[in-house]
């Protein structure tokens, strides 16, 4: 099946399901309507070709790394400290860990004035989904924070015959991960993924020699914006 279209905001997004408790952050955020401008959908029109790889959120890209040969990966320094994150550790499923192993991981990270809705990055079918529920620490006082945080990890049997793993990851003030997918149900690109609350970021996992990249660290992505194409 093609998803090659053209997709334009706004529309009648899903019914979303809440991953986690519900905060009394949460609460305040909605009823001050905070939520609200978050979760706002503006027109956006979105023109995958075959073989794209669109980016699940308007983000920046704070890292591209490769995933080395034991699973480590060099994330961005914090004070001038280096930090090495496992993937297994990311994931949370040491089977889907290991058909990362020597390939990539991009990283997006969403401002406050960021839209806080996602979307599916790639064609496929939703195999495996998780919540794990952990702190909303930021980095500036938790190195750890993308390993401890709170998250949903989705396993996603993409269209071309591998599989691509989503990491939505709690950071500081988030309260709430949602999603908008069944498992077991297949996506085109451009799907309701999800949304979070206030804010976060998303980790993308790919195996080795699938993927070119299109974009660098710190570049600004919008959402449903061509990031990589398939090699």
């Amino acid at each position: 099946m093609s998803d090659q279209h053209d997709r334009v905001f706004p529309r009648r997004p899903p019914e979303f399901a809440r991953d986690g408790r519900v905060t009394r952050i949460e609460r305040l955020a909605d009823l001050a309507r905070l939520n609200r401008w978050f979760l706002r959908r503006p027109p956006i029109r979105i023109e995958p070709s075959e073989g794209d790889i669109i980016s699940p959120a308007q983000a920046r890209i704070q890292t591209l790394a490769p995933i080395d040969p034991s699973g480590w990966i060099e994330e961005k320094s914090v004070f001038g400290q280096p930090r090495r994150i496992q993937i297994r550790e990311i994931l949370r499923d040491d089977s889907l860990a290991e058909s990362f192993v020597g390939g990539e991981t991009i990283k997006l990270y969403l401002a406050p004035w960021d839209l806080h809705f996602l979307l599916f990055p790639v064609p496929g079918i939703v195999s495996r989904y998780e919540y794990r529920s952990g702190w909303a620490v930021p980095l500036l006082f938790m190195r750890s924070g993308d390993v401890l945080n709170q998250r949903l990890c989705v396993r996603i049997e993409t269209d071309w015959g591998f599989p691509v793993g989503v990491v939505l990851i709690g950071s500081w003030m988030v309260n709430g991960i949602h999603h908008a997918f069944q498992e077991g149900a297949r996506y085109d690109r451009g799907a309701d993924l999800g949304h979070f609350k206030i804010g976060s970021s998303v980790v993308m996992a790919f195996p080795r020699g699938k993927v070119r990249w299109l974009k660098d660290p710190g570049e600004k992505v919008r959402l449903g914006e061509t990031i990589a194409k398939l090699v």
